[in-house]
Formats: C-alpha cells, sequence, structure tokens
C-alpha cells in the first residue's frame, strides 16, 4: 500500500523534477558503465539502437504515495535524476513516449533493461527502449496493438482465419521509421474476444484469409461496406490500458 507525501516534501521534489529534466547526460556512444550514489541515469533507445529524445522518465518511490520525479530524454536519449534525502525508501523507474501519426495520439511503454528497485544510497542505471512488438515484462501483455474480430453473417471457426497485413501505398515506414513488410498473423480466442495480437503500430492493408478463400471485413465502428481489403489505423475502441491500442472489424463470407 502507498501513502501519501507529506507537504513537508513537495517543495524537494518538485525542486528535483525541475532539476532532473533540464540535466544532460552525456553521449551514447559513451554510456555510463557505472552506477552513482544518489543518482539514476540511462539512455533511451530505438528498434536500431539510435538515442530517442523526449522520452519521458517518472521515478517513483514504491511507498509513498504521488513521491515521484520526472526527467525527459535529451537529443542523444540520455536522462539523470538526483534521488532525494527524503523520503528515504527505494524506487522504481518507468519510461514513456508519445507519438502522433496517421491521424492518431499514442503513449507507448518503452522496456525496461532492469524493473529492479533502487535507493539513494546505491544508485541505479536504468536504459529503456521503444519496442513496436513483443511481451512486457513479467508477462503482462504485448507491446503491439491488437485487430479485434466478430462474427456477422458468417459460419467460420474464427481461430483458423490469418490476418495478412500488407504496408498501406505509400506508407513504408512504421511508426518508429523502420521498414514496414508484410506478415500473416493468427486469430485467436482470447477470454471470449477473437483477436490477432502483437501487431506493430503503422498504416496496413488487411485481409481475413479462411480454407483458401477471403472473408469480407467491415469496420466496426464505421459500419462501411463488406470488403475483402480493408485500411487498419489503430485507436483505442472499448475498455482498454492507457498504452493499449486496437481495430474493430466484422467479418463475414
Amino acid at each position: 500500500m502507498k501513502y501519501k507525501t507529506f507537504h513537508w516534501l513537495l517543495p524537494l521534489i518538485c525542486s528535483t523534477v525541475v532539476t532532473a529534466c533540464t540535466k544532460d547526460a552525456g553521449s551514447p556512444n559513451d554510456p555510463a558503465s557505472q552506477t552513482k550514489n544518489g543518482v539514476v541515469t540511462g539512455i533511451v533507445t530505438d528498434a536500431n539502437n539510435l538515442p530517442v529524445k523526449d522520452a519521458n522518465i517518472t521515478v517513483e518511490h514504491t511507498v509513498w504515495y504521488n513521491s515521484y520525479l520526472l526527467a525527459a530524454s535529451n537529443s542523444q536519449g540520455r536522462y539523470e535524476v538526483s534521488i532525494p534525502n527524503d523520503p528515504a525508501g527505494d524506487w522504481t523507474a518507468k519510461a514513456q513516449l508519445t507519438k502522433t501519426s496517421y491521424g492518431q495520439t499514442y503513449t507507448f511503454d518503452l522496456e525496461p533493461d532492469n524493473t529492479g528497485t533502487f535507493s539513494k544510497a546505491s544508485g541505479a542505471i536504468r536504459n529503456f527502449k521503444w519496442k513496436l512488438s513483443g511481451q512486457r515484462p513479467g508477462g503482462t501483455g504485448y507491446y503491439g496493438a491488437h485487430v479485434d474480430l466478430y462474427m456477422f453473417g458468417a459460419d467460420v471457426d474464427m481461430t483458423k482465419i490469418k490476418l495478412l497485413f500488407t504496408p498501406y501505398p505509400g506508407e513504408t515506414n512504421l511508426i518508429d521509421g523502420t521498414v514496414a513488410t508484410a506478415f500473416e498473423k493468427p486469430v485467436e480466442d482470447v477470454a471470449g474476444t477473437f483477436m490477432a495480437k502483437d501487431i506493430p503500430i503503422g498504416k496496413y492493408t488487411v485481409k481475413a484469409l479462411y480454407n483458401g478463400k477471403t472473408l469480407l471485413l467491415n469496420n466496426r465502428h464505421l459500419d462501411d461496406n463488406n470488403q475483402e481489403a480493408k485500411m487498419v489505423i489503430f485507436g483505442k475502441n472499448g475498455y482498454l490500458g492507457e498504452t493499449e491500442y486496437n481495430i474493430e472489424f466484422y467479418v463475414t463470407e
């Protein structure tokens, strides 16, 4: 259980936040290899190991509620946060990145290289990577988005459908700048919802393949025409987490 921070801690924390946000942590070609007492530092990179600017770093106390420090990665992907004397105890670090593309704004959780706690006495190095797919630490879902399918006027085994994704014409890259390629994803029954999971956020054309034929798709929230190929732009449909995105289609024969 976390407890609220006493009011006398707020000036200290606010002051530390300002300092942390403006600290330059150095060059990505000279990464810190040793921890420093009283400091948590690290570098944020993308899938190509290039530095990521303006990632939001949150260093949070494990006990005291609303006791946290904020920082942002600089142009070299670096950040540094000084840990205050009070409150004493352990801290954790996490990072997020916000990007706007395809007419949508997306917030990404970044993958930590270490999820352990640390104290002021020990200091810490916590590096983060921007990933568009892959399982999250602890098996708590995936970094990618998902496509949800709902049967409408069809009599098919939904778990035998495969979705074929191809880059939308003119969209050669994913949201992080990596090259977009065609791929297939199986449809799974996830607690009663049929979905294709862990899809890197980009702009695609999708087809539903089933026993040698192509099924028809209809965007559930646009109620558009039934078509063999549909454009995919991920957003938020239904009750999704802060960094979870999807698109929903009716599927018919």
